[in-house]
């Protein structure tokens, strides 16, 4: 079977790579110049490092799958991190019974109810009673309303603005569990990351295929004409395939799709944009991988601290990620203000970085990153099979598991041994 795949992100390439292994012939048709989607890397000042921050879970089982079958699990390696909290106007270490129990400015009873609430969410096997909750209302019936607002309130506010009610409870859970599942014990959390980065994990994958005889085209797909199997390219060349699978944001296809009783299926789901301002310093930030902060003057609900998981990078790289609706007001900001207003922020959290410490700052902006994710959020979504050889899917489809790597090998190996 001949078959084109829309998107050459993690999805995209791994069903790819599958597909040809099963014996099909693939052509991948990727926008942009470089492949890789969210997880794309770039030259930030002599740094090749990913645009968006990635790290993997000791229960990423696909994605290790995948590391040996293309030779490169050697690769993998495993740090403890650490997790604060800018709370009450300082840094704070967070993450582990003891630390909890220390923080300043809460009381007992919120420390208590927020360490028994992530205990249940990490030993909670199932989520079918979780799928009709919201996750607000959830978390404020284990943990209280004063707790809630301390622990939780800009976590929601800040990355889902005006849909922070609807946000589902089950999905917020598998969050929980997944990197609560990534412990050593309750004292040492572990995460992972490849050495050189994910580009390694997206260059091998890219290799192998080409090996295998798969093609990969950097051309948009302007139209899908869904009786015909045929792809309209940006350049307006059209190209016939046997099927067509779709790895992109599903809410692009109420624009692409030419039949519009098909096309309408997509139209009412909503995504968020993010925007992620990398900053190089001259000195580490802190000792925290994680920070998540809950003060009135910083607009942000955590940053990532990435050298202290990556290190075999030797500056020391700060992450400062923003979700944002459509008309969120950052985007009317220019490049300058974006940075003045990132650089005060670092220097609230660590008052000892200075002006001089800055040494490099760039801005990266992906459109629909983050789906919203609704209660009984797989019961609003389409088939994969959209109509006839028409297969399309994308992160919601994890669905309740957040979108991340392992989840992309993961379904990408399930379409291709069920569908095709």
């Amino acid at each position: 079977m001949d078959i084109g795949i829309i998107g050459g992100g993690p999805m995209g390439l791994s069903l790819g790579y599958y597909a040809l292994r099963k014996g099909h012939d693939i052509t991948i048709y990727e926008k942009d110049e470089v492949l890789g989607g969210m997880s794309a890397s770039f030259n930030f000042d002599g740094d090749i490092i990913e645009k968006y921050y990635h790290f993997f879970c000791k229960t990423d089982y696909a994605l290790f799958e995948l590391l040996k079958e293309l030779d490169i699990h050697h690769l993998l390696r495993w740090h403890n991190t650490k997790m604060g909290f800018y709370y009450k106007k300082k840094l704070q270490d967070f993450g582990d019974p003891i630390s909890l129990l220390r923080l300043d400015g809460t009381d007992l009873i919120s420390k208590i109810r927020y360490a028994l609430f992530s205990l249940y969410s990490i030993k909670k096997k199932s989520w079918n009673d979780l799928d009709e909750k919201y996750a607000i209302y959830w978390i404020k019936s284990f943990i209280g309303e004063k707790a809630y607002n301390i622990f939780w309130d800009k976590l929601m506010s800040l990355k889902f603005y005006e849909y922070q009610n609807e946000i589902s409870a089950a999905w917020i859970w598998q969050r929980i569990k997944r990197v609560g599942l990534s412990r050593d014990n309750i004292f040492k959390e572990s995460l992972g990351y490849v050495e050189g980065g994910v580009k390694v994990i997206i260059d091998t994958l890219e290799k192998t295929i080409k090996q295998m005889k798969g093609k990969i085209i950097h051309k948009g797909v302007k139209k899908i004409l869904v009786d015909d199997s045929t792809l309209v390219l940006e350049d307006e060349n059209k190209v016939k395939h046997d099927a067509i699978v779709s790895t992109i944001p599903i809410n692009l296809l109420y624009h692409l799709i030419d039949k519009e009783n098909i096309a309408n299926k997509y139209k009412d789901f909503t995504y968020l944009d993010v925007m992620c301002v990398v900053i190089k310093l001259k000195k580490p930030l802190s000792k925290h991988f994680w920070i998540n902060i809950n003060d009135d003057e910083i607009k942000i609900p955590g940053l990532i601290h990435y050298t202290t998981l990556r290190k075999d990078l030797k500056s020391n790289i700060v992450y400062i990620p923003f979700y944002l609706p459509k008309d969120g007001d950052i985007f009317k900001l220019s490049k300058e203000e974006i940075k003045s207003m990132c650089k005060s922020y670092t220097m609230k959290i660590n008052p000892k970085i200075k002006d001089k410490d800055f040494l490099a700052f760039d801005i990266n902006i992906y459109k629909n990153a983050q789906s919203v994710y609704k209660p009984r959020h797989l019961y609003h979504l389409p088939s994969i099979r959209v109509y006839k050889n028409l297969y399309a899917l994308d992160t919601s489809y994890y669905y309740p598991e957040d979108r991340g790597f392992s989840e992309s090998v993961k379904i990408a190996k399930y379409v291709v041994d069920r569908y095709l």
